[in-house]
């Protein structure tokens, strides 16, 4: 039987990957209230076109997105530091996952910033013609589309980085949760071309709400034992 021999991660690398978990798990909890937020400011309803919406939007919608930027470098250098952290032998599901997590950044980092940048100072000042089709408010717009297929690509990355972890407990447990994280996000797109509201809703709160926020502080409890002080971090 071949032993697996874990590459030793350098403490600096362990304390990035500490430090962008702890992040963006205080990101992803940010990200939930604000969404807790706008569902009671502003619930769902029919789409009844871009000049209705333009006449009573309000600005507490695109805050998920704002909080949503500043995720993306925090995913990634988790998911860097992962890959360092990874076994030899085990580096091509890290290496995989990572890559498929570049593409959900760029893509979904796209997107939310055209809503920030783009589409909110648009309705502010009233030049919204023709921006239908790349606002989030509209559930059938091509922008909500390519919102759903950004999160399957990281539900592809999380199902591939689930097994670059080893088997010590909590590794497994870390396993079974990115898979958990994965799969669900996967059943996104399903949900969106059939109009499944409730399983949205569903993945929305076991994934997103639940399980991702615990993955990531998980994941700083593995980088934990690892990593150098910060005041190292800062002279680096």
């Amino acid at each position: 039987m071949n032993t697996v021999v874990r590459s030793p991660i350098h403490p600096f690398q362990a304390a990035v990957g500490f430090w962008a978990a702890t992040v963006l798990a205080l990101l992803l909890m940010a990200l939930n209230i604000a969404f807790a937020i706008m569902a009671v400011r502003v619930p769902a309803g029919d789409w009844q076109g871009m000049e209705v919406y333009a006449s009573s939007y309000q600005i507490i919608a695109f805050v998920p997105q704002t909080i949503g930027l500043f995720t993306i470098p925090a995913w990634l250098l988790m998911l860097v530091s992962l890959h360092f952290y990874t076994d030899e032998q085990r580096k091509i599901w890290s290496l995989t996952g990572l890559l498929f997590g570049m593409a959900y950044g760029t893509l979904l980092g796209a997107l939310y910033f055209t809503q920030v940048a783009v589409i909110l100072p648009a309705l502010t000042a009233g030049t919204w013609h023709g921006l239908e089709q790349f606002t989030f408010a509209n559930p059938r717009s091509v922008a909500w589309g390519l919102n759903h297929f950004a999160w399957s690509l990281l539900g592809v990355a999380l199902t591939f980085v689930a097994w670059s972890f080893g088997d010590n407990r909590l590794e497994r447990w870390l396993r079974y949760l990115f898979l958990l994280n994965g799969l669900a996000n996967l059943l996104l797109i399903p949900a969106f071309a059939w109009e499944i509201e409730w399983l949205t809703l569903g993945i929305a709160f076991v994934s997103w709400v639940v399980a991702l926020p615990a993955a990531s502080v998980m994941v700083a409890i593995l980088f934990r034992k690892h990593s150098v002080p910060a005041k190292e971090i800062v002279k680096s």
